[in-house]
């Protein structure tokens, strides 16, 4: 029997042609029939404020709800000053909130970027530390870090580059494999 694995994606790049925004389009291509991924904006997410958590914006719940409904989180993120971008970093301080009840907590996330010479290594190892304060395990490996992005994505922000599309294949293949351990330890195997 098969089982839909539904996937949310989070870009830290407000840009309409961000290459970031190309990366999660070209995971969206690349996963299998029983899978779909659904991208969530940012833009719309208030700046966080404990003082609204009691009553929450519609824009949060309905953020965090889809947060709560997926199965696994796939993460694509340019970086900004030697971390990552501000929006990224508030849509996560939602979603950790309240304290020991993150929506995210337990849910296997990928993280990737694509930027300039270093590929968003800073900004990514800055989203394991912020994911592994509220308990969001993060696939290990593959690390993807697209790096000199011009040359691998097109005016648009789609990825041209074949070699890196092959790389996000197997961080994807991690993340499924990560979401279907438990459905095997369930009995899901025929073992």
């Amino acid at each position: 029997m098969s089982t839909s694995i539904t996937l949310v994606g989070l870009t830290g790049s407000l840009r309409e042609q961000s290459v970031n925004k190309g990366v999660l389009r070209a995971v969206q291509e690349l996963l299998p029939q029983d899978v779909w991924i659904e991208i969530l904006p940012l833009g719309e997410l208030p700046y966080y404020n404990m003082d609204l958590e009691a009553d929450e914006p519609e824009a949060v719940r309905r953020f965090k709800e889809k947060l709560r409904q997926a199965d696994a989180i796939f993460i694509a993120t340019p970086e900004f000053n030697g971390s990552a971008p501000g929006v990224l970093k508030n849509a996560l301080d939602w979603a950790s909130r309240p304290y020991g009840a993150s929506v995210m907590t337990g849910k296997p996330t990928a993280i990737t970027g694509a930027g300039a010479f270093g590929g968003t290594i800073s900004a990514q190892a800055h989203l394991r530390l912020i994911l592994n304060r509220f308990g969001v395990p993060v696939v290990d490996a593959p690390e993807v870090y697209i790096a000199k992005s011009w040359e691998k994505f097109d005016a648009n922000g789609d990825l041209t580059d074949g070699s890196t599309r092959e790389q996000l294949r197997e961080l994807v293949a991690a993340l499924l494999s990560r979401v279907q351990q438990p459905i095997a330890a369930q009995g899901g195997s025929n073992a």
